[in-house]
């Protein structure tokens, strides 16, 4: 997705050593009994009704769908090569339930478009479209996991709801008795830190243990493109006030991280989470969003209730955010919700937005909700 001044030798010669250590293994596979196949398809289908307080000075009420949980269509498949190899793709698109146009921009696999090779004892390697490490690692610690993406951290500074990269070669490691870890590097294939985008590496490392889980996650870009008056709320950025609320900077430096916790204690669980998304100027001008979240969780049968807080700051600017959810679950499949998401601003020159919603006309936004969500 974005980074320039990629060292591409460098990257090449790292997916042809990883792609060489593979060919002993693809060498016995072609010797050994027929190999298996399969091809599956998936999909999540979320939509609702939310009632927003106040978007430019009004209260409106509409049919929004992926919001608990992003709507998509997927193809996944993978073939057994024999000798523990494995190949594997997938392919996801983004799709709008309230009136069946594409998502992300109108791409036809705008969610997930990768191929790759898998074996037992050293990981996994794909290359393509995919997450960043940020969303896979540290999703399930946000404090609005489970009341969606209205209440992410302002604008999704930290990128926990969910961003891709393009033109990426991605390792996953094998499973260390509970310790995992990924590493990621987006070509920018022409792209510079000032037109965007360029090219990222993206990290992560994570450790599950019975009720007891922790996440680590790392993603650094250059030319990342960031529209703080429309995202954040905010007049001013980085020293400069914004001539219009969907001003755009194109960023040569960002670079955002998160650290993420969760334990469970039979039926609830306690989840907390930091994050500290770096914004650098051209101008050389800088400056953080800080963030700190905890949750509670607790399953009563079919019913998960859900609560959580988070407080997020930048320059002048500060950000809290309250969630609610109650989730009752029909079957293993199918869901009905109701969420509550409140965000108060505070903060020269600043109003309230909550994620994927225009900005208020004050410094407070509650968006209420009740949906329904069907997997399959």
């Amino acid at each position: 997705m974005e980074r320039s001044n990629v060292n591409t030798k460098n990257v090449v010669g790292l997916a042809c050593l990883a792609m060489g250590s593979l060919i002993p293994l693809a060498a016995q596979a072609q010797s050994a009994p027929a190999p298996t196949s399969s091809v599956s398809i998936y999909g999540v289908l979320d939509i609702g009704l939310t009632r927003v307080s106040d978007i430019g000075g009004q209260g409106i009420t509409r049919m929004d769908d992926g919001i608990s949980q992003g709507s998509r269509l997927g193809f996944r498949g993978r073939e057994d090569l024999g000798g523990g190899l494995a190949a594997l793709f997938n392919l996801e698109m983004g799709v709008a339930t309230d009136d069946g146009t594409l998502r992300q921009g109108g791409l036809g696999f705008g969610r997930a478009a990768y191929v790759g090779l898998a074996g037992q004892r050293w990981g996994q390697i794909t290359m393509g479209r995919q997450f960043d490490q940020m969303v896979g690692t540290l999703l399930r610690y946000h404090p609005s996991f489970l009341s969606g993406i209205y209440g992410f951290t302002p604008g999704d500074a930290d990128r926990v709801a969910g961003a891709w990269l393009n033109n990426q070669i991605t390792y996953a490691s094998p499973d260390f008795g509970g310790f995992k870890f990924a590493l990621q590097r987006a070509l920018s294939e022409g792209g510079t830190n000032t037109t965007g985008p360029g090219g990222a590496w993206s990290a992560s490392a994570s450790y599950n243990s019975g009720p007891l889980n922790l996440g680590f996650a790392t993603t650094s870009i250059e030319g990342h493109t960031v529209r703080p008056g429309t995202g954040f709320g905010v007049s001013e950025f980085l020293g400069t006030t914004l001539p219009t609320a969907a001003t755009a900077f194109v960023l040569p430096e960002y670079q955002t991280t998160g650290l993420g916790a969760s334990y469970a204690f039979g039926p609830t669980t306690l989840a907390a989470l930091t994050t500290h998304a770096k914004f650098t100027a051209a101008n050389g001008n800088s400056d953080a969003m800080k963030t700190l979240g905890v949750s509670v969780s607790h399953q009563l049968g079919a019913l998960v209730l859900g609560a959580g807080l988070q407080r997020a700051s930048l320059q002048d600017s500060d950000w809290t955010t309250t969630t609610l959810t109650a989730d009752y679950y029909l079957s293993k499949r199918t869901d009905v919700y109701a969420t509550a998401n409140l965000r108060k601003a505070s903060g020269p020159g600043t109003r309230a937005v909550l994620v994927t919603n225009g900005v208020s006309s004050d410094d407070h936004q509650t968006a209420l909700r009740v949906g329904i969500r069907h997997r399959f």
